[in-house]
């Protein structure tokens, strides 16, 4: 099989010759250019043969549609500054301008995975990240996931508005996507969990939004939805029209197999992410991957990370992984 053959056959539940796995990772210095971006992007591809790409946009690309500034980093593994929030007040939110997806940091993000699809070729199937709305609005403004939650008890009504005025720019934004040729999108938040949201609020406050953005994506064939934290409100998530389910398999999260029972639909992860694999022996990481090999029995299954990795996790660790992939470990997709 070749990588699309591969991955679009693990999302079907169909046999695979072997389960396709990637890893995905900042390098904070390398992100802030469509040039810089899809060179690293490409440089990783070549030294790990991933099956699958999620080319890693800076972190702030969403929040930059709106005006949000950065100092940028000058080490790979440390985080940028924000040096001028959006707002000053969370509360206005709901007066937030219309913003144009085709022009700016989202533009530069479709010029780069253009770059990216230039150079690896057509059989490499290649992700997008969006952001949720509810997590973009955590970036808005100084303490913003405190002030977000507040927000959602106090001005509702205010928040609702800001979440649409967002959602809008990436309803477009993941149009723009499907149409420059990409696979589908990484849909990712932060917010929807047990700590922040109960589900009443999660069907308010999350679900509208994310539906309305993945509907814009829906003629893609690889939608990820990618769950971020402990005690993920994973039931909340079943009705999603998503290819993939992405999350954390932690205490308190379903495990591989309960989640695709829930959902029926395939699985990305088996894998360790942030802080955990950065200091995890090559061993305990070969067990690991095993175990979640052989829990899906290399159905419906693709191996990565729980989130992203440590930007300086050691190569040996990543190619670790591949080796004992591709040395047909945990068995193949059963007829």
């Amino acid at each position: 099989m070749n990588k699309r053959e591969r991955v679009m056959a693990a999302i079907r539940g169909e046999p695979v010759d072997r389960v396709p796995f990637s890893f995905w990772l900042h390098n904070f210095v390398e992100e802030n250019s469509a040039r810089a971006l899809a060179d690293e992007t490409v440089r990783l591809y070549e030294k790990f043969d991933w099956d699958f790409l999620k080319p890693q946009s800076r972190p702030y690309c969403f929040g930059q549609l709106w005006g949000l500034e950065y100092e940028y980093s000058k080490d790979r593994a440390a985080f940028p500054t924000i040096t001028k929030h959006v707002l000053d007040n969370v509360e206005e939110i709901n007066q937030l301008p219309k913003a144009d997806p085709t022009v700016g940091a989202l533009a530069e993000q479709i010029e780069a995975y253009k770059m990216v699809r230039a150079r690896v070729g057509d059989d490499v199937p290649i992700v997008a990240t969006i952001f949720s709305p509810m997590m973009t609005a955590t970036f808005m403004a100084e303490n913003g996931a405190t002030e977000i939650v507040r927000l959602m008890r106090e001005r509702p009504d205010v928040l609702e508005e800001g979440l649409s005025i967002i959602t809008d720019a990436f309803v477009s934004y993941a149009r723009m996507c499907v149409d420059n040729g990409l696979d589908g999108i990484f849909y990712a938040t932060t917010t929807a969990t047990r700590y922040q949201m109960t589900p009443g609020e999660f069907e308010r406050f999350q679900a509208p939004f994310d539906k309305a953005i993945l509907g814009a994506a829906s003629a893609a064939p690889f939608n990820i939805m990618h769950m971020c934290g402990e005690q993920i409100l994973a039931d909340s998530f079943v009705d999603y029209p998503v290819d993939v389910f992405s999350w954390a398999t932690t205490a308190g999260n379903p495990s591989l197999s309960e989640m695709h029972n829930k959902t029926g639909r395939a699985v990305l992860g088996g894998l360790p992410g942030k802080p955990a694999i950065g200091t995890m022996a090559e061993q305990a990481l070969r067990e690991k991957a095993v175990r979640s090999l052989k829990e899906m029995n290399g159905k419906y299954h693709l191996l990565g990370p729980d989130c992203s990795i440590n930007p300086d996790t050691p190569d040996a660790l990543m190619q670790a992984v591949g080796d004992l992939v591709k040395s047909g470990a945990g068995g193949k997709g059963q007829p």
